[in-house]
């Protein structure tokens, strides 16, 4: 009897001890905030200290940035629990939320901000673009400004920021506002053309200038003319067309190496062409005279923008005859001496074509060119068999023709 009473007295004391060790496992732990700051300045180191009546316990701060997401450890100093932000946290700007982190689980939470800081030397990013548009007033190029601490991190809205541009003699200046960090403007073009120079300024702090290159509009219709040393189409000499100082609607001298195509027709309606490139507004190009009496019409033309006035050019023929003859039992055809307006030999080069009948058939055609205002063709017994053989000969536009001409006799 006495050892029931005993083990049922143990047993009662046993189960009050584990009573009490219960409720002391069951007491919640509480960590108090002491750091009450809601903002804190980039660059400045950044702590969270919070209170605890325990020394004992190891919690974690639990840190959700822009910058990124961390887990921290507390060291304790008198007393209390001190979480120190990483550096390359606390020098960026934005929103952080934290949350105090025991036993696996959320015990305190909280957010606090990061502001630029605006006693380091501010930093200025522009940016420009198009940096070539046309004159006019209907495009645009459009200045970004984008204002930040030493740190990179970007001034808070409607910050302050001057925009200066500079074009021929005026200076203008306005007064911008950031949002969403950054100021814009659009800067229209003006109706002359040259260099636009942009910059801002930010808390007295300048920016380096942009440029943007204000070009010319669209061409306008122009005139053209033509130079030339003589009017005889001797094959030779060269004809320069040149066009006026080409502009645009505004009275701006079109950019050099707009292209000018110079288009020709001749009495026959062929089509010939030629280029220029304006230096100075102005194009310049060059054709040969033709080996014949011709005609020309020209029209400049900036394609599928502007075109010229038309002009007529004449080509005298530089001969009215020439003098050919047979040898070598009529094997051989020279043709020439030719010779010019002044009577001296025509240039190397000419062209002589001779055209071969027989019976009023086309047999072939030869050509030759002047050498000393000469033209030589052999007519060979091996390739030319028939007994008769008639011939045209044609050389700066004049064509003489021969007599049939018999060559059974000579074989």
């Amino acid at each position: 009897m006495k050892k029931a009473r005993n083990l049922l007295i143990l047993l009662s004391a046993l189960l009050l001890l584990a009573s009490g060790t219960a409720l002391v496992s069951d007491k919640k732990v509480t960590f108090e905030l002491v750091s009450k700051s809601e903002t804190y300045i980039a660059g400045n180191s950044i702590e969270l200290e919070f209170y605890s009546k325990s020394e004992k316990e190891k919690p974690q701060l639990y840190i959700v940035h822009s910058y990124g997401k961390t887990l921290l450890d507390a060291t304790i100093e008198k007393g209390n629990y001190i979480f120190k932000l990483p550096k390359n946290y606390y020098q960026k700007t934005g929103i952080v939320s934290w949350f105090l982190i025991y036993n696996d689980e959320t015990i305190n939470s909280g957010t606090f901000e990061i502001l630029p800081n605006d006693k380091t030397k501010t930093v200025i990013e522009n940016y420009l673009g198009p940096r070539t548009i046309l004159a006019g007033g209907k495009e645009f190029t459009m200045m970004v400004t984008v204002p930040t601490d030493s740190l990179d991190n970007p001034k808070k809205e409607n910050t302050n920021v001057i925009l200066k541009y500079q074009f021929l003699q005026n200076i203008t200046n306005l007064t911008l506002k950031t949002k969403d960090f950054i100021a814009w403007y659009d800067i229209y073009s003006p109706t002359k053309s040259g260099k636009m120079l942009v910059s801002s300024e930010c808390n007295k702090i300048d920016s380096k200038e942009i440029e943007t290159e204000i070009y010319s509009n669209i061409a306008t219709n122009f005139t053209i003319n033509y130079t030339r040393n003589h009017d005889f189409a001797d094959g030779n000499q060269i004809t320069h067309f040149t066009s006026s100082v080409i502009k645009d609607q505004y009275g701006n001298t079109v950019s050099d190496g707009t292209m000018v195509s110079f288009i020709i027709k001749t009495k026959n309606n062929l089509v010939l062409k030629t280029f220029g490139t304006t230096i100075n507004g102005m194009a310049s190009a060059q054709i040969l005279h033709p080996d014949h009496q011709e005609v020309y019409k020209v029209k400049g033309f900036v394609t599928g923008i502007a075109e010229s006035n038309s002009i007529t050019i004449n080509y005298k023929p530089i001969i009215s005859k020439f003098n050919y003859s047979f040898s070598n039992k009529n094997r051989t055809i020279t043709v020439g001496p030719i010779k010019s307006f002044m009577n001296q030999l025509v240039p190397d080069g000419i062209k002589v074509v001779l055209k071969i009948f027989n019976q009023d058939s086309l047999v072939t055609t030869l050509q030759e060119d002047t050498s000393k205002g000469m033209a030589t063709f052999e007519i060979s017994e091996d390739f030319y068999k028939e007994k008769n053989y008639r011939f045209e000969i044609t050389t700066l536009g004049i064509t003489q023709k021969t007599e049939t001409l018999n060559y059974e006799l000579h074989k």
